[in-house]
């Protein structure tokens, strides 16, 4: 499966069952701090029993989603890639930096897994705290 088409199933499940929600990364230093938000379809859930069996609080949520609105907003923008090899793709959220507005709260990002696909990040695996 190539990427586009990995991307694209992806939108369309999201499409029929997904759910909003708002990552959010926070820029700047006090008092000159900006919110930099992008509207994402996900699917989120409660933490699995297996989850919790292994240690993760029952209180956090598993965001899966694509890149497509991340990719359509530019989200972050602004930043300038790092040269290999410490090349870091920005539009991956950042562990315990970045936020999520998940149903009304505003959540701490807690795990990351991209999902790549011949070197294109088609799939975002997120767990968020709070």
């Amino acid at each position: 499966m190539s990427p586009e088409e990995c991307i694209g199933a992806l939108d369309g499940a999201l499409a029929a069952d997904g759910e909003e929600f708002i990552l959010r990364r926070v820029v700047g230093t006090l008092p000159n701090v900006v919110n930099i938000d992008v509207t994402c379809k996900g699917w989120i859930t409660a933490v699995t029993t297996e989850q919790v069996a292994a240690g993760i609080p029952e209180t956090e949520l598993n965001v899966i989603f694509s890149p497509t609105q991340i990719n359509d907003a530019q989200w972050p923008g602004g930043t300038v890639p790092a040269l290999p090899p410490l090349s870091v793709d920005q539009r991956v959220p950042r562990i315990n930096v970045d936020k999520a507005i998940v149903q009304g709260r505003v959540r701490t990002v807690s795990f990351v897994n991209a999902i790549n696909v011949a070197g294109e990040l088609v799939r975002i695996n997120m767990r968020v705290k709070g």
